[in-house]
């Protein structure tokens, strides 16, 4: 992001400027299938492949068509080849498009590409840079690799450990200091009781270890893929298997299947083969039924030959209940996943690699084939290491290490002990009043591994490593008697490392800045949020349930999609959902939303296209009312398929009152529909579009006659008996929330129901804090919601998540509200979006942002920035207001401010210049005096309610290069 200064536009005029090109920059940022050099594409399917084209730095300026020549792409062309080298060299030996006409920013297909199993190609991009009449090429982009899984002709069998390797089972004992008592819980709520964890007698039997020799020749290697799948990821509900390749850490899996299918991982490991020797793939997996795992390594030499190496009879493999002994699960009522009882003299170090004693392995037993195997269609987690911000050491003995954000992963840890030590490690999201690790989750997970050492004769630590997944930011140590070990680990700052499986993130931590510092902490914390908690799926979380809800993955895409442009995880979590339907009344209706905000976000219809009937399956046909047009339905019960559920928990609902007419349910349709509708438009589906189109209207007529309270100024919660019942005696906050972000609003009562809500101020949950402050955006009252999500007092605030030391967004505001609250909800993210595109106001005016516009709503924020990634390249926004006045909703007129934006390549932006408090005052455009239109006519609007506020300017149609906008009224300073 740009530091701009207040003097942009003197010294001298544009015209006088010389045009100064440093570069003529090649494409970058190749993407195929929306992924970055992705190897397990589906065999068979023609890829999807796109490109960014970064603007050319230009210094002075002489002419500005001359700029915007440069930063204009008028053709392009593509190559596909066999080598890296030879695409670098701008040659197709595999395929060449040759010079096409147009920008290739929507996606090129390339269906002229064989895409059979096991096959591996490189991609490089070239574009022309001009006009039509005088255009130069670019270099070649650097190539990137992409190619396609083993599909189903896999040259593998399924494997498993036998039985008959199994140790006898043991357990371990914590010392007498980290035998402390549960704590049971004094709330007076729902979620009080502990419901009862699963747990599985001899629950070590689920560990194997595989080890794999691959024999290479001694020839040079040009790629390899080593594909891999297991069975049974329900029961622990994350992944079967960690696997290695000759020491370095490869990845997981399985990712999630949608239907019953299973669906294998693919690893680019070229970089990690040594020909003319053996290579060895180490595993360590778990899985309690269902016990498969399965690998396939593709091999490609230089000289064209292609040889596989899978898992068959001839792999070694042991039960691991030797190092993985008998534990208690950390999982909860609804997956087990085992404690980590390690006996760190047998932990396998080495087992992938070369002079690892395996005499003791025996053949891995063969298990029955896989029916149906599908390339996962997501890039995969990666291992990222943390140190530790903080640590301290407790009076009795305990080290205590802060890693500063929430991690979804584990620890390594290296330790030495001069005597037999059970060393007790807790994980946890919080702190307990004392300063000790919170082990006991308010979620009923109880996070506690505990390490065996034993002194070895070189006197030298021992590491291990957590193989499943916790979510914490703490970790707690505990040694009994032996201070020293405690005291060592201390001292280094490497002995104790987080481990976190990360979703591969390109968003940066400046990606937005303001002048309020509270604002600042709240966008870092969503950010990491993302970053750390997506993982390989949207869940709800992956503390207590690890279940995806439509609601959450909604959320939870908005967010991500702000920070990164890599929508491949959020439309694969959204398949997942269109086939496993939760059981709320309003969250089907969210796949329909996420998918129609997902094309506004990304400009890409495929997912629409491909699940069209599974989408519009979710719209609430069957509880049409045929006169009103009104939702009308028994509510049910929150917890039941089709029950009303307005807010969660209960006590969040602002005194909400059921009727079988739920304004919430209702307002939450008209946007299902409204959103149905533009897909199917866009489909080329105009019946379609229409009929829902009539739905929305109807839908929206009856809400504004028969839901609306004049004596309030607000909506009621709803109609006692149906269409033509009376009207519930309670106006929530929820009802005028739901309807102002998804309702057409008529314009005299827009002020009236602002008023309503920040009367309320954050009455509801943080789901639907989502769903209020995009409403009060959407009403030009942009004020009101940059001062809730800034808000540094009472409960219901972000601020006060940071305060409890969470390290990720809450499910909950406080333990008081929801006493089982965890603090790992990706979903709880809303102001990762809401902030740069409402209140810095970088909005899409068509899908894609092949056209947005840059409308801020600063409110008392004197200054603020967002950089937004899209499909071509990154938005980057800011503004700063000039002067003592302070825009509010009722008066939003600036003494002045400055606006800057830097517009991508295949975009063009308009920018909302507010009211001016001395009238139109002066503008400029970089330096000159600027032509403005009135904001209110003839142009799509950001403020969905109504129109921008009278007064209000639009420079329309600024094209590709960076922009400084400066309006002074007749009070504005410097």
């Amino acid at each position: 992001m740009h530091n701009f200064c207040n003097d942009a536009g003197k010294g001298m005029n544009m015209a006088d400027r010389i045009v100064v090109v440093t570069e003529s920059k090649a494409p970058k940022n190749l993407r195929m299938n929306e992924r970055v050099a992705p190897v397990d594409l589906e065999p068979g399917v023609a890829p999807v492949l796109k490109w960014e084209v970064p603007l050319v730095d230009i210094g002075s300026v002489q002419a500005a068509d001359e700029a915007t020549a440069f930063n204009a792409v008028v053709a392009y062309q593509i190559v596909v080849a066999s080598t890296y080298d030879i695409a670098e060299s701008g040659i197709g030996d595999v395929w060449d498009s040759g010079r096409r006409e147009g920008n290739g920013f929507d996606g090129i297909v390339l269906d002229e590409v064989a895409m059979s199993p096991s096959s591996r190609y490189w991609v490089s991009v070239r574009v022309w840079r001009g006009t039509e009449d005088s255009s130069k090429p670019t270099a070649w982009s650097d190539p990137m690799t992409f190619g396609t899984g083993a599909g189903t002709r896999w040259q593998a069998a399924p494997i498993w450990a036998d039985p008959l390797t199994a140790n006898a089972y043991r357990t371990l004992e914590p010392p007498e200091n980290a035998r402390d008592e549960a704590v049971a819980s004094d709330a007076d709520d729902q979620f009080a009781n502990k419901p009862e964890t699963m747990q599985s007698e001899h629950n070590s039997q689920g560990w194997a270890l595989f080890r794999g020799r691959i024999s290479l020749a001694r020839k040079p290697i040009r790629w390899a893929t080593l594909n891999a799948t297991g069975a049974s990821v329900w029961r622990t509900r994350q992944y079967v298997y960690r696997m290695w390749l000759n020491g370095h850490f490869v990845g997981i899996g399985p990712t999630f299947p949608i239907n019953g299918e299973t669906r294998y991982d693919g690893f680019d490991v070229t970089r990690y083969l040594v020909s003319g020797r053996d290579n060895f793939i180490g595993v360590i997996a778990y899985a309690l039924e269902d016990q498969r795992f399965m690998a396939q390594l593709d091999v490609m030499y230089e000289d064209g030959t292609l040889v596989h190496f899978g898992t068959n009879g001839e792999w070694l493999a042991k039960v691991g209940n030797n190092i993985f002994l008998d534990s208690p699960s950390v999982g909860s009522h609804v997956y087990e996943l085992p404690a980590e009882y390690i006996d760190a003299a047998e932990y396998p170090r080495g087992m992938s690699e070369v002079g690892y004693d395996d005499i003791d392995w025996a053949g891995a037993k063969i298990k029955q084939p896989f029916d149906e195997l599908r390339a996962a269609p997501i890039d995969k987690p990666e291992l990222h290491e943390w140190k530790a911000v903080d640590k301290w050491k407790t009076d009795d003995g305990r080290l205590i290490l802060d890693f500063g954000r929430a991690v979804a992963g584990g620890i390594r840890m290296a330790a030495y002990s001069s005597t037999p030590t059970n060393l007790v490690i807790r994980y946890g999201e919080v702190l307990n009043d004392d300063r000790t690790v919170k082990y006991r989750l308010s979620a009923y997970n109880t996070y506690q591994d505990i390490w065996h050492f034993e002194p070895n004769k070189l006197k030298v630590p021992l590491s291990a490593r957590t193989w499943g997944l916790r979510v914490f930011r703490y970790v707690e140590i505990l040694a009994g008697d032996d201070d020293g070990i405690i005291d060592a680990l201390y001292d280094s700052d490497t002995a104790v490392m987080a481990r976190s499986l990360i979703y591969p993130f390109n968003g940066g931590d400046k990606d937005f800045t303001s002048s309020d510092e509270t604002l600042n902490r709240v966008w870092n914390l969503c950010r990491q949020t993302i970053e750390g908690l997506n993982v390989n799926m949207y869940v709800d979380s992956w503390t207590r349930e690890r279940i995806p809800y439509e609601a959450d993955a909604w959320l939870q895409q908005r967010a991500h999609l702000a920070l990164d442009n890599a929508p491949a995880l959020g439309e694969y979590s959204v398949d997942f959902l269109l086939a496993n339907r939760t059981w709320p009344t309003e969250w089907p209706m969210y796949l329909v939303i996420a998918v129609y905000n997902a094309w506004v976000q990304t400009g890409s219809l495929r997912q629409a296209r491909n699940h069209w009937d599974q989408i519009v399956a979710m719209l609430p046909n069957d509880y049409l009312d045929d006169e009103t047009g009104l939702i009308v339905k028994d509510p049910g019960e929150s917890s039941h398929t089709d029950g009303d559920l307005v807010d969660w928990p209960p006590a969040e609902r602002d005194g909400f009152e059921f009727g079988r007419v739920n304004t919430v349910v209702n307002a939450l349709a008209a946007y299902a529909y409204r959103c149905a509708s533009r897909l199917a438009s866009a489909l080329g589906k105009g019946e379609e579009s229409r009929k829902y189109f009539r739905v929305v209207s109807r839908l929206n007529k009856a809400i504004n006659e028969r839901l609306w309270d004049e004596k309030t100024g607000a909506y009621v919660d709803g109609l006692d008996s149906g269409a033509d019942g009376e009207q519930l005696g309670h106006c929530s906050e929820h009802a005028s929330a739901f309807v102002l972000a998804g309702c057409r609003v008529p314009a005299e009562r827009i002020p009236r129901v602002v008023e309503f809500l920040h009367g309320k101020g954050m009455a509801c949950s943080v789901y639907v804090a989502a769903i209020l402050l995009e409403g009060l955006y959407k009403a030009g009252a942009g004020a009101y919601a940059n001062e809730l999500i800034a808000a540094t007092k009472g409960e219901r605030t972000w601020q006060h998540m940071i305060d409890q030391g969470a390290g990720a967004t809450m499910e909950a505001w406080s333990l008081d509200l929801k006493s089982n609250t965890t603090y790992s909800h990706p979903w709880a993210c809303s102001p990762a979006y809401l902030l740069p595109r409402y209140m810095v106001g970088v909005h899409p005016l068509e899908p894609g942002f092949r056209e947005f516009v840059v409308a801020p709503q600063c409110g008392s924020v004197r200054e603020a920035g967002a950089v937004v990634p899209i499909s071509v390249g990154r938005i980057e926004a800011s503004y700063r207001l000039l002067g003592d006045t302070i825009p509010t909703p009722g008066d939003q007129r600036v003494d002045g401010i400055e606006i800057d934006v830097t517009v991508p390549i295949g975009t063009t932006a308009d920018v909302i210049v507010p009211p001016l408090t001395g009238g139109k005052g002066t503008l400029t455009l970089n330096g000159e005096e600027a032509a403005a239109g009135d904001a209110s006519l003839g142009m799509p609007t950001t403020i969905v309610q109504g129109k921008y506020p009278e007064g209000a300017r639009r420079i329309h149609g600024l094209t590709a290069g960076r922009h400084v906008i400066v309006a002074r009224g007749g009070k504005s300073e410097a």
